[in-house]
C-alpha cells in the first residue's frame, strides 16, 4: 500500500499539487535530520567483521574526516591485525597477520565492496544517517510507515523509523547488490549529538553476504584526529 507520493518527480516539474510537493519536501527533510552533522568523527568499540573469507570478533578504532579520509584499526586479543586508510582517490589495507598490504583506486574498491559506489555512503557504514540516493526521482510512503526514495541508475533506499529515530535501511542498486543497515541504542555522544551506538551492516553481493557490525563504546564528534598509516618495507603487495 503506497500513498499519493508514489513516483512523484523531485526534479522540479511542478504538477501544481502543492500538498504533494510539500509532503515530499517534509519527508526528505525528515530523512535529512537523521544525519549527524560532523567534520571529524572518532569511535571505538567492538564488532564482527568479515575479512578475507573469515568472520572475526574484533575491537575497532575508527576515525573520519568528512569527505576526505576514513581510517580504521582492527585489533584482536590486544594485537593489531589490520589497518585501513581510504581517501577519495586511493584505498590501502595492511594485513598484519600475513605481512601484506593491498592498494586500490577508491572507486574500484567501493564497487567491489559497497552498495552503491559512493565515498559518502561508505562513511555511513561507520556513522549515521539515512542514505538518500543522489538525483532522487521519487518518494513513496509505504503502509508500514517506511519511506522509499528512488534515485537515478537503479538505486533505491528504503528507511524505517521507531519513535522518529532511524532504525533500519535497505539499499539496492541496478546490479542487485543489497545493503541492510540497522541503527539502535541511541544515546548522547560525548559532544552532545544523539547517535546510534549500535550499527549493523550486511552487504549482499552475488548472493554472498559480508557482515560489518559495530557496537561503539565511545563516540567523539568534531575533535580533530590523526590518521597514522605507514606500510613496513618488508610487507608484500597483494
Amino acid at each position: 500500500g503506497t500513498s499519493c507520493l508514489t513516483n512523484k518527480s523531485l526534479t522540479g516539474n511542478n504538477s501544481g499539487n502543492t500538498s504533494v510537493d510539500n509532503a515530499i519536501e517534509a519527508t526528505l527533510e525528515q530523512l535529512a535530520t537523521t544525519e549527524v552533522p560532523y567534520q571529524w568523527f572518532a569511535g571505538q568499540g567492538q564488532g564482527k567483521i568479515d575479512w578475507d573469507g573469515e568472520r572475526y570478533s574484533v575491537r575497532l578504532n575508527v576515525r573520519i574526516k568528512r569527505d576526505s579520509v576514513i581510517w580504521m584499526v582492527i585489533t584482536k586479543l590486544g594485537f593489531e591485525v589490520g589497518r585501513m586508510l581510504v581517501t577519495q582517490d586511493s584505498a590501502f589495507f595492511i594485513n598484519r597477520l600475513d605481512h601484506t598490504y593491498s592498494k586500490y583506486e577508491t572507486n574500484d574498491f567501493l564497487k567491489e565492496y559497497n552498495v552503491p559506489a559512493d565515498f559518502e555512503m561508505f562513511s555511513r557504514v561507520f556513522t549515521a544517517g539515512a542514505f538518500i540516493p543522489p538525483f532522487a526521482q521519487g518518494v513513496t510512503k509505504e503502509s508500514d510507515g517506511s519511506v522509499v526514495v528512488t534515485g537515478k541508475e537503479g538505486v533505491t533506499a528504503q528507511h524505517w523509523f521507531e519513535s522518529s529515530l532511524l532504525s533500519r535501511s535497505f539499499i539496492t542498486d541496478a546490479n542487485e547488490h543489497e545493503w541492510t543497515a540497522g541503527f539502535s541504542n541511541y544515546q548522547s555522544a560525548e559532544t552532545g549529538q544523539n547517535f546510534p551506538f549500535v550499527r549493523t551492516n550486511t552487504v549482499l553481493i552475488d548472493g554472498k553476504p559480508t557482515v560489518f557490525d559495530l557496537e561503539y563504546t565511545s563516540v567523539v564528534i568534531d575533535v580533530p584526529q590523526e590518521f597514522p598509516f605507514s606500510i613496513p618495507s618488508h610487507y608484500e603487495k597483494e
